[in-house]
């Protein structure tokens, strides 16, 4: 469970990058009034109480776990090099329908990340952590895990591609990214 904390710590760390401190601790703030099911039920849109229990069991935090849904979507728009603008759309929207507010720090941090590429060991330092949580889930919450995590970065993947709305709407450069995510739950 420490190596848990410890790897959870260190993705948090790479997600909040230092001119991200001050949000961090707001958004630290604004989630210490809740019990932690409710917390990370408004984190990562998982509605399974069971599946959130198993979460705050393994001492996941709110925080935690907001990198660990977001960052799949920001490394797959990232993935050609490029944000398109409705890749941006499909990212925020994902952020709101899974219960970050527009006014919150989580979503300036999420701004941040969509106008600044992120560092590149970020998604190394993601699937560290998913690989020590995936040995403390149950099968069935880690695949409800894994399904909202891969959900939503493949709408953030299909967003933008295709031609006029027709053949493939998901790059190369994307599905080399939901393959590789993908894996890592496995």
């Amino acid at each position: 469970m420490d190596e848990i904390n410890n790897r959870g710590k260190s993705m948090e760390n790479a997600f909040f990058a230092e001119r991200d401190k001050a949000l961090l601790e707001k958004l630290k703030a604004d989630l210490g009034g809740d019990d932690a099911t409710s917390k990370l039920k408004s984190v990562t849109g998982i509605e399974d109480d069971a599946v959130l229990a198993a979460l705050a069991k393994i001492n996941i935090t709110p925080e935690t776990l907001t990198s660990v849904s977001l960052i799949p979507l920001v490394v797959v728009a990232w993935s050609d090099g490029v944000i398109q603008d409705a890749e941006k759309t499909a990212i925020l929207k994902a952020a709101v329908e899974s219960g970050i507010e527009r006014s919150t720090p989580a979503y300036s941090i999420l701004e941040n990340w969509l106008a600044n590429k992120p560092e590149s060991d970020l998604l190394d330092s993601w699937k560290s952590y998913v690989g020590a949580v995936k040995e403390s889930l149950d099968g069935p919450s880690l695949g409800q895990l894994k399904s909202s995590i891969i959900n939503r970065a493949t709408k953030v993947a299909e967003a933008a591609g295709g031609f006029l709305g027709l053949g493939n709407k998901v790059s190369a450069s994307e599905q080399t990214v939901l393959d590789e995510l993908t894996k890592t739950f496995e």
